[in-house]
């Protein structure tokens, strides 16, 4: 009798596909109709219920290769669209898509776009981790962030991590959420395209329009990412240069993911700039320092996303970054340690009610077990809205900034700005 490979295994061994001469030891018979498009529009859903309801054709999706997982990847994709897929069927749709892409190295079709930019010119903006440019698609203009690599040893890996990543980035649709247009993959090539956002960050947007309702446009962040951790997703690098403002004035998280692809130590992509991937000074402290917090795992969290978002909300308010103006080494040591930046006085201070400071500090919490949920900073920031009305702070324009304190994911020029 004959093993099958489970689905997310790293065995990445030939096994016979279901036109193969092999004998298989068992049906996988849905499984097969739905590669054949041997079924009518209607009986797609009922198919994929049956499939997940059989070891056997959870079996057989074990074995699908080349053209027969690519079919089977689009007839799923596909399904995630539809109205009479069901919450807890469409989790499971999604979690087998992430598992056959990111072992198979495939994406939806739907996801794939022809190359909309110019790789000869010279990249907007060149991050830690990624080049941005400006091109076109089906004549809108697009961003297009490329992945640097700078190694082949870890290919695989690096496919593989950016497939599941954009696969579920693909499926979130809410509107303080960038949205995915496409993907190019090639060799060494891994390039996400999302819409043109004219009204750059939300650091830049509130530079320019200072009397712009902070609060509201923190709310949308709030909504987004609690939208986000509903989908069992975690940001990963929260901060104000990656909150981007649509043309509409709603505020859209965007970089989001990617820290799973570009954070892995053996990644040759990683940013030797930032700690672990992400953006110092708003990263919490059990990230900065695992092991003094009892930490295996280094990923971010919930948690840490609910500590990144307090450092948000400061840096939106006070109109600067987090810390400024030490150096990022000083202030992995001070979180670590337990510092926390100081509550703002003067006129920037206006913003920051007793309520909300402590709403802020409890974000900030050293123990992430013992901060909120994301929805209490909802509540705190409706609380605060409704009653304050500040006037607007100076921003602080000549502050000494490392190179990536505000900008690390972001490219500006004179039409806009775009993660």
């Amino acid at each position: 009798m004959m093993d099958s490979p489970s689905i997310g295994s790293q065995d990445e061994s030939v096994y016979p596909t279901p036109n193969s001469s092999i004998l298989l030891d068992f049906d996988g018979s849905v499984c097969k109709r739905l590669i054949t498009h041997d079924f009518s529009q209607h009986e797609v859903v009922p198919l994929i219920e049956a499939i997940f309801s059989s070891q056997d054709e959870v079996k057989m999706i074990g074995y699908l290769r080349g053209d027969d997982a690519q079919t089977f990847i689009d007839v799923i994709d596909e399904a995630l669209d539809l109205p009479g897929l069901s919450s807890r069927l469409r989790r499971k749709c999604l979690s087998v898509l992430c598992k056959i892409c990111g072992r198979q190295a495939l994406l939806p079709r739907s996801l794939q776009i022809p190359l909309c930019y110019d790789r000869s010119d010279t990249p907007l903006y060149q991050g830690g981790y990624a080049d941005v440019w400006k091109g076109e698609h089906r004549g809108r203009p697009v961003a297009v962030k490329a992945l640097r690599v700078y190694s082949t040893s870890d290919f695989d890996k690096i496919t593989s991590r950016f497939c599941k990543e954009v696969v579920t980035w693909k499926t979130l649709h809410h509107p303080n959420v960038l949205p995915l247009l496409g993907v190019t993959m090639g060799k060494n090539h891994f390039a996400m395209a999302s819409e043109w956002m004219v009204n750059g960050n939300i650091n830049e947007f509130i530079r320019a329009n200072r009397d712009t309702n902070r609060f509201e446009l923190l709310k949308g962040v709030v909504r987004g990412l609690i939208y986000m951790h509903g989908q069992a997703m975690i940001h990963g690098d929260l901060k104000g240069a990656n909150i981007l403002i649509d043309k509409n004035y709603h505020a859209r998280l965007a970089d989001f993911g990617l820290l799973t692809v570009v954070s892995d130590p053996t990644n040759p992509t990683t940013s030797g700039s930032s700690a672990k991937g992400g953006t110092t000074r708003w990263m919490s402290p059990e990230l900065l320092d695992p092991d003094q917090f009892g930490i295996k795992d280094s990923r971010a969290t919930k948690e840490s996303d609910c500590y990144a978002l307090g450092m948000v909300v400061y840096e939106v308010l006070s109109g600067r970054a987090p810390f400024t103006p030490l150096k990022d080494i000083i202030v992995m040591r001070k979180v670590i340690e337990g510092d926390r930046p100081e509550r703002p006085d003067g006129p920037e201070g206006t913003w920051f009610t007793d309520d909300l400071w402590r709403t802020l500090n409890l974000c900030w919490e050293a123990q992430r077990g013992s901060r909120p949920g994301i929805g209490v900073v909802l509540e705190c920031l409706e609380r605060v809205s409704g009653i304050w009305k500040p006037t607007p702070p100076q921003v602080c324009e000549d502050v000494e900034m490392d190179e990536d304190d505000w900008d690390l994911t972001t490219v500006s020029d004179s039409s806009g700005t775009v993660s």
